[in-house]
């Protein structure tokens, strides 16, 4: 007997999932890189700030990198860096087995995604993405409200609701297992978990019933691990 899941509809995570976001963060420090060149004559701040993510520094990077290139960190100039790197359009690239497993997975399967994060940044890493091109349902849990971020479970409800089907034909595929499979557990989803190599949360740890079904380190498997399921006329529309 086989043991790959039966499934209908496959639900992703954006951020680590189907790209670093190590990506995002080194796309935004060079916006800020920028900036700090061409209106404060500040030179360097991308290497420190891309030693100090890399160190494994996080929410201090940029008074840390200015610091150290002996600038002041003062809260008003820390808030304009911020709003430039949250503003800046950003240059992303799909994962290669991420990319590979959207092509396969999208003739097969209704596709969604759900993802945290401040909406307009967020929006921003879609288009860059251009996941507009494989998966038709995109939810934003900011654009529903700060907090139906996961993992409350609003956003697995409008999947439902979107793409009506049995509750274990769902699969969600995410990489925190702190807030990520919640919500689909309690729902009745199947869930997937990807410590993505340099992922953020590669080496989280939580509880048992906070974790996934099974891990993997990338989506290249994918087909192996899932059974497309025919819904009703009625559900696959």
């Amino acid at each position: 007997m086989s043991d790959r899941w039966p499934v209908h509809t496959v639900v992703f995570d954006l951020d680590d999932t189907l790209y670093l976001e190590r990506e995002f963060v080194l796309s935004g420090v060079a916006a800020v890189d920028r900036w700090l060149r061409e209106e404060r004559q500040v030179e360097g701040f991308a290497k420190e700030a891309g030693q100090l993510f890399d160190a494994g520094l996080r929410g201090q990077i940029f008074d840390g990198a200015l610091t150290a290139l002996g600038q002041e960190a003062s809260p008003p100039t820390i808030q304009r860096l911020v709003e430039i790197y949250r503003a800046h359009e950003p240059a992303l690239s799909l994962a290669p087995d991420a990319a590979a497993a959207l092509a396969w997975a999208a003739p097969r399967f209704r596709l969604a995604l759900i993802t945290d994060g401040y909406a307009a940044v967020q929006v921003r890493k879609i288009r860059a993405l251009a996941l507009e091109r494989h998966i038709p349902l995109r939810i934003v849990t900011d654009e529903i409200g700060r907090d139906f971020w996961k993992p409350h479970p609003e956003a697995f409800r409008r999947v439902m609701t979107q793409c009506p089907g049995p509750a274990a034909g769902y699969l969600y595929i995410g990489d925190n297992p702190r807030k990520d499979f919640l919500a689909p557990h309690a729902l009745g989803w199947r869930t997937l978990r990807i410590r993505r190599p340099g992922g953020e949360h590669c080496t989280a740890t939580a509880a048992q019933n906070e974790d996934a079904e099974r891990e993997v380190e990338t989506l290249a498997g994918l087909e192996a691990l899932l059974e497309s399921v025919t819904l009703p006329a009625s559900d696959a529309a």
